[in-house]
């Protein structure tokens, strides 16, 4: 009898010490956040999520005057239309067998509403892409009047030349010239923009991954998963074949339903399938394009190029003394160019300096690089001619920029910002 009490112990030590180590590579607070919203865990696939809107007072007498901006297309399509044909084949052959469940058929009926909505055309911005960049204009232009309502009307815009990004461009600023039809807004597109609106990366894709196998991330539970859509698992892992591309298809259509406007799944999937999709993509995407302990030195070195822009642009504006200066650069561009961008200019929150092992459980995806992504860089002087400030927006949220102490709240000197920003070396 004692010993079998001895060995029932020492089984609940071992088990609080797995159960503990297991837990020490999650963050609770990305856990609820996930639950909260499972679309997050699609990370660069989530719809946009700005705010709080709030304006810490400007130094007393300074007022905004131009703004310097740079916005991720809104939501879109995804590459997903093998896999959404790969599973609706899979699920009609199950239910053919008289395998699927009732969830298993909400699934092969959105399967093959993303198969029609998608309409052979990746990468297509949807309505709802176009109604976040009406409503972000929309709130640039009422949040800051002093350079909207009193100062020039001359903007220019620029887009990458991909199609989603150029109608991105035309939702923002159409609704611009609806607010104020008074506005002269310049567009322009092509391939000497593109350079540092969405510079080329170097490729590290197998280092990468074999970074991200060190860390051996949780897998799904494949029959509890099965049993969800399937009477017979054994028989429904014979028709779908590796699991973890079945598990994979279905993700792809419950991740990009909210784009097409399509009723959710997500309800469907189970918790830990929705977590482990997360984190694999949260690693990847940080990893690939963002200022990793890993790859830092190689990402960020493209994306001095957008930040140079950034300073030549405001140098410009800044030295024109005429009633016609520009209030404002648009820049309409994608992702990955974004995520190192901000990286690179040490933007609080996205732009830490993490190690592979550090970033679940410090650097949250979807707070980062949404549909709509975006940053605004916000301008201000005064009458009296003083130092310049300006303040950085991520995602319409004030954020810190580490490395340059600030005048007050988030407002920095734009002489000790440019300084930084023309002597970044990675």
């Amino acid at each position: 009898m004692h010993i079998r009490k001895i060995v029932v112990a020492t089984i609940a030590v071992v088990l609080a010490v797995l159960t503990a180590d297991a837990q020490k590579n999650h963050n609770p607070e990305y856990e609820a956040l996930l639950r909260e919203n499972p679309f997050r865990s699609g990370i660069n696939t989530d719809g946009y999520e700005g705010g709080p809107y709030a304006d810490t007072p400007a130094p007393k007498g300074y007022k905004p005057f131009y703004i310097s901006h740079y916005g991720r297309h809104g939501s879109r399509s995804n590459w997903d239309e093998a896999n959404y044909r790969a599973l609706i084949i899979s699920l009609e052959r199950a239910k053919a067998a008289g395998i699927l469940k009732e969830d298993g058929q909400t699934v092969l009926e959105r399967a093959r509403q993303c198969l029609a909505a998608h309409n052979g055309m990746d990468g297509r911005l949807t309505p709802p892409g176009a109604r976040e960049h009406r409503g972000i204009a929309e709130r640039m232009y009422k949040r800051f009047p002093d350079v909207f309502k009193k100062g020039s009307k001359n903007i220019r815009a620029i887009s990458s030349t991909v199609p989603r990004v150029l109608i991105s461009m035309t939702a923002f600023t159409d609704r611009l010239t609806e607010l104020d039809p008074k506005f002269e807004i310049s567009w322009d597109t092509g391939e000497t923009y593109q350079k540092y609106i969405d510079p080329e990366v170097p490729s590290f894709s197998r280092e990468m991954y074999a970074e991200i196998a060190k860390l051996d991330l949780d897998r799904t539970d494949s029959v509890a998963f099965l049993s969800r859509f399937f009477t017979d698992t054994k028989k429904a892992s014979e028709i779908v074949g590796r699991f973890s591309r079945f598990e994979s298809q279905v993700y792809a259509v419950a991740r990009i339903t909210a784009s097409f406007e399509l009723e959710d799944i997500f309800p469907l999937l189970p918790e830990e399938s929705i977590y482990n999709n997360w984190a694999r993509n949260n690693l990847s995407l940080y990893l690939g394009q963002a200022n990793s302990k890993a790859f830092g030195h190689i990402r960020m070195l493209p994306a001095l190029l957008t930040v140079k822009d950034i300073v030549d642009k405001a140098d410009e504006v800044l030295a024109d003394t005429s009633k016609d200066a520009l209030c404002a650069d648009l820049r309409f561009g994608h992702d990955y160019p974004f995520i190192a961008m901000c990286s690179a200019m040490g933007l609080e929150g996205i732009g830490q300096n993490l190690a592979t092992e550090e970033v679940n459980l410090k650097w949250f995806g979807p707070w980062m690089t949404p549909f709509a992504a975006n940053l605004q860089m916000i301008f201000y002087k005064n009458k009296k001619g003083g130092d310049v400030l300006v303040k950085f927006l991520v995602n319409e949220r004030e954020t810190a920029l580490m490395g340059v102490e600030p005048v007050s709240g988030p407002y920095y000197r734009w002489s000790d910002v440019r300084k930084k920003f023309t002597t970044l070396r990675y």
